[in-house]
């Protein structure tokens, strides 16, 4: 016995024209599909309430004194260290922060350590942390309620916390 190929085109029949002669019973099927709806506009935006444009008009200076006398909340979440005073050029009344520096445990790399800022809730911690990252141009996160910055920045960080009305310390 032969091992071969076997003839294939035999077993398959052809008709004259050299097409396969199977036919399809689906050749005939049509089948209309419409076309999909247009997605539904989206509502309008709803309209600000008097509330809100008043306090888009407002300066922060101005929030501050609302605040300051009874008015609704200020929009700023980073001054909540502030107690309200109609004096807000003295000397800063907010927490007091302590900033000190480690390399311990870090594979000497200086890292800046703010502790104080317990007392605050996240959404301002996420605040304080974004602002200080952009305005120092450094690496900042926190962990359990404890800032910690990238290098030596004591002095800095000092400067730009006592801008924000906190009380600083520099160990």
């Amino acid at each position: 016995m032969r091992k071969g190929k076997k003839n294939r085109s035999a077993s398959t029949p052809v008709d004259s024209t050299g097409t396969d002669n199977w036919v399809t019973p689906f050749r005939d099927l049509k089948i209309d599909v419409p076309p999909p709806e247009p997605p539904p506009e989206p509502p309008p935006p709803p309209e600000p309430t008097p509330e809100e444009l008043r306090k888009q008009k407002l300066s922060p200076a101005d929030q501050e004194l609302l605040k300051a006398f009874g008015g609704e909340e200020a929009t700023s979440p980073i001054q909540v260290g502030v107690e309200s005073a109609p004096n807000a050029a003295s000397a800063p009344k907010g927490p007091m922060l302590t900033l000190a520096v480690e390399r311990k445990g870090r594979g000497g790399k200086t890292v800046t350590i703010v502790r104080g800022l317990k007392g605050l809730d996240t959404a301002t911690l996420m605040t304080i942390g974004a602002e200080i990252k952009t305005a120092l141009g450094i690496g900042a996160r926190f962990t359990d309620a404890v800032l910690e910055l990238q290098g030596d920045q004591r002095q800095r960080a000092a400067a730009w916390f006592e801008n924000k009305n906190f009380r600083c310390r520099i160990l």
